[in-house]
């Protein structure tokens, strides 16, 4: 299971605060891994978002991963990130990641400079010296929490299948030039019900977790709540999926 539960729900996007999908407040996903055959329940990711208090006309996402207490004995996780970004541009002001993984703990910070080009960064590891390090920063450039907002707006009914749309996102100390592709619509089974979905895959960089490339498909329902319903991954070993918990998610319901 591991960073599944924030790595992969990271390109789940949550929510406007605009009127032109519904409003969404909470999001709350259950994560599974696959064990042989069988998909065991191991963690979850409950996402918020607020009007950010520290930046004018800007949005805050709060994004916290964490495995259930019959996981911690296999692998503890304890992982939040945050996001101050414009609600017109969609581009971050600041960011920031908590990573408690087993016995390795590290904060990440981010702040954008716009005017210079350069992101600001610090990295600080338990045990270790703080390291302080500026980004180059590309036009277009979000952080993780920031891209899940810029794929919500995208129009997908403008998108033939197998279409390719470039992003630009930090990943720790780096930009990757990196995508989604289209891959059309799909109908979800979920909790009793059937939506319409747009599905897409976004293209992973290979690392602790994944396996990099299109390994990766997210299901976004078809309609004004644009709700991201499911995401499925395959790892290094087995596959992870995360589930979205209605009972728990707090958003304008349309009829």
């Amino acid at each position: 299971m591991k960073k599944f539960l924030i790595s992969s729900c990271i390109f789940f996007v949550l929510g406007n605060v605009d009127a032109q999908y519904s409003r969404i407040d909470k999001l709350a996903y259950t994560g599974y891994y696959n064990w042989g055959f069988i998909w065991v329940k191991a963690g979850a990711v409950d996402f918020s978002l607020h009007d950010s208090k520290k930046y004018d006309n800007a949005t805050r996402v709060e994004a916290i991963g964490y495995s259930i207490s019959s996981w911690d004995w296999v692998f503890k996780l304890r992982d939040t990130l945050v996001c101050h970004f414009d609600k017109s541009t969609l581009l971050p002001y600041e960011s920031y990641r908590r990573t408690h993984e087993g016995n390795f703990h590290k904060n990440f910070d981010y702040v954008w400079d716009y005017p210079d080009q350069r992101i600001w960064a610090s990295y600080h590891r338990r045990g270790k010296e703080k390291i302080l390090d500026t980004i180059p920063c590309k036009p277009q450039t979000h952080d993780m929490l920031s891209a899940m907002w810029y794929v919500r707006y995208l129009d997908y009914d403008n998108y033939k299948t197998g279409d390719i749309i470039p992003m630009k996102i930090l990943i720790d100390d780096k930009v990757e030039d990196l995508h989604i592709r289209y891959l059309g619509l799909k109908r979800l089974k979920l909790e009793k019900s059937e939506r319409d979905c747009y599905v897409f895959s976004p293209l992973l960089v290979a690392g602790e977790v994944f396996k990099g490339g299109e390994t990766m498909k997210i299901w976004v329902s078809k309609d004004e709540e644009r709700l991201p319903l499911m995401v499925e991954a395959e790892i290094l070993i087995g596959s992870v999926k995360g589930i979205i918990d209605l009972s728990k998610s707090r958003y304008e319901k349309k009829r």
